[in-house]
Formats: structure tokens, sequence, C-alpha cells
């Protein structure tokens, strides 16, 4: 999806609510894998299954930074989960709302990693820079249960970090 398309959704009179926001950023999902796609052919990869996982995670943050996002890394917490950090995120700079968060890279992740699975996967920001949790929006990516069981961590007071290494 263009950053100016984006920054349009973002200012249109009133506030989009989070479902609106997440679902225009999935949308924009498979897309954004195609671009990747591409750009990776420019480089001379021609198909993204013929990464490694790890030179994958370098040149996935690579592009998203091209592509605007901030500085962004990607790591495997554990064999389930991908987990995304982006700093200076163009989504967190703008002004937001209390109850506010990246609702449009939160629906662009899940649209890209699950048009790169094949199959359904949860995505959630655990941190969002915009709202005071830190420099780093983080996200973590996984199977629709264990992302519902972090949230599930989560509300009741658990740590991040510590409900990753129960359920990993």
């Amino acid at each position: 999806m263009p950053r100016e398309v984006l920054h349009l959704l973002l200012e249109l009179p009133g506030q989009a609510d989070m479902e609106t926001l997440r679902a225009a950023g999935d949308a924009g999902g498979p897309a954004l894998l195609h671009a990747f796609s591409h750009w990776l052919a420019d480089g001379g990869t021609d198909d993204v299954a013929d990464l490694s996982v790890e030179v994958f995670r370098q040149r996935a943050a690579e592009f998203f930074q091209w592509s605007g996002w901030g500085a962004t890394s990607l790591s495997t917490g554990t064999s389930s989960l991908i987990e995304v950090g982006i700093s200076d995120s163009w989504e967190a700079r703008r002004d937001q709302s209390p109850e506010s968060g990246c609702h449009v890279t939160t629906g662009l992740l899940h649209g890209f990693f699950a048009a790169l699975a094949g199959y359904e996967v949860g995505v959630m920001e655990i941190e969002c820079a915009g709202l005071g949790s830190g420099e780093t929006c983080r996200f973590v990516i996984g199977t629709p249960e264990m992302v519902d069981s972090i949230y599930a961590g989560l509300s009741a007071g658990s740590a991040y970090e510590e409900i990753v290494g129960s359920t990993g």
C-alpha cells in the first residue's frame, strides 16, 4: 500500500477504528509480499523459499526499512514465534489516542505473513512506542492459538518474556 494512501487513511475525518485500520493493512499484505518478492528478484533472489531463515529475517528487515517502516528487526524467539521490532515507526510517529496503536502495521504484518505461510497466523502488537512503551514497537507473530495465549497471559498481568518462556 503506497505511503501516501496510508497517510490519507490515518487522517480521515473522525477516528477510524482499529478494526478498519487493521483490515486496510491486512488487505495490503499480499501486495507487500509481492513487492518483497520483486525486491528480492532485483537483488538476485528468484524465490523467497530459496532463503534460509536467517537470510529471510535479514532481507525482510532490510525491505521493511527500505519501504519506510523505520529500522526493523525480525527474530525467532521460539521455533513457533516471529518477533518484529520497529524503531522510529511511521505509524507510532503520528498523533494517537490513548487506546490507539500501530493497527495498519499489525494488519500489514498479518497479511504479509499469512500470504507467505499459506495459512492463518495471529499477529499482536505487544509494545507501541507511540503509546510510550519504549523506543520500539514490538509485534509477535505465530499461530492464532499461540497469539491468543500470549494475549491472555498479558491480560492477566504476566510479562511477555515469562509467557513465551512457558509456551516456547
